[in-house]
């Protein structure tokens, strides 16, 4: 008992950050991975986190993709996963290749890019076969690189015509289905998913709480606010850990 309670304070701060990245997660559709991987980062090794934050994705994106599936625009993930299976075996051999420091520096980036991205680009990039399949590949590389599949995706469809609920059933479908098919290729490559099993059982329940939280309290929360919060601490993360890599280089 005192070996469990000592884990869980050790575990203390991750959770925190699962906590939050969920809850968000819960009211926008998106954010788990793209909040809690910089803020992972500085409790685990980038090549950790990764594993880690597919393991958590892929439980919280069954739950609520399993419970949205019939909304979800199926055709356009259909295609979204071609591009996926094309993009994820380059991913996984810069993945492979990179050191610990740089890949916490290209994580850090490609956070800081999406945010900027999202909140100063109004251009609306057309939906078609070639873009729904490009935009695959870079979220299947940006999925095993960095965890995110999201950044590429939300960038794509940052003005679809769909609903917000089609909109969201079909984020949590895709990103399953990108996370599953991202753990395949680190057990097929020879990456051991054992360590990261191991911190994902003290993780659960804060992924857990964050959801069914969100998913109470999102009538009563402006999600413009709440995604301004988000934003400003992402901005502050990321800045800081490609400070601090380049300092130490």
């Amino acid at each position: 008992m005192e070996s469990f309670l000592t884990n869980a304070l050790v575990h203390a701060g991750p959770a925190l950050a699962i906590f939050l990245a969920a809850f968000l997660q819960s009211i926008t559709g998106f954010g788990l991975v793209i909040v809690a991987a910089p803020l992972l980062m500085f409790f685990y090794e980038p090549k950790l986190v990764v594993p880690i934050m597919l393991l958590l994705a892929c439980a919280g994106n069954s739950v609520q993709g399993f419970l949205m599936r019939k909304k979800a625009n199926l055709p356009l993930i259909g295609w979204l996963y071609v591009g996926v299976i094309l993009g994820q075996p380059l991913g996984f051999l810069a993945f492979d290749y990179v050191s610990n420091a740089t890949l916490k520096v290209w994580i850090s980036t490609v956070v800081f890019i999406s945010l900027l991205f999202m909140q100063v680009s109004h251009r609306h990039i057309p939906e078609c076969r070639r873009n729904t399949v490009i935009t695959g590949i870079c979220s299947g590389f940006s999925s095993i690189t960095s965890g995110m599949a999201g950044p590429p995706f939300l960038i794509y469809l940052a003005y679809t015509k769909m609903s917000a609920e089609s909109f969201r059933a079909t984020c949590f479908v895709f990103f399953l289905c990108c996370n599953i098919t991202s753990l395949a290729c680190y057990l097929i490559g020879g990456h051991s998913l054992s360590p990261a099993f191991a911190e994902v059982g003290y993780l659960l329940p804060a992924l857990a709480i964050g959801l069914a939280l969100g998913h109470v309290l999102a009538r009563f929360i402006p999600t413009s606010l709440l995604r301004r919060l988000i934003f400003f601490i992402l901005y502050a993360t990321s800045l800081y850990t490609i400070w601090s890599v380049t300092m130490k280089g």
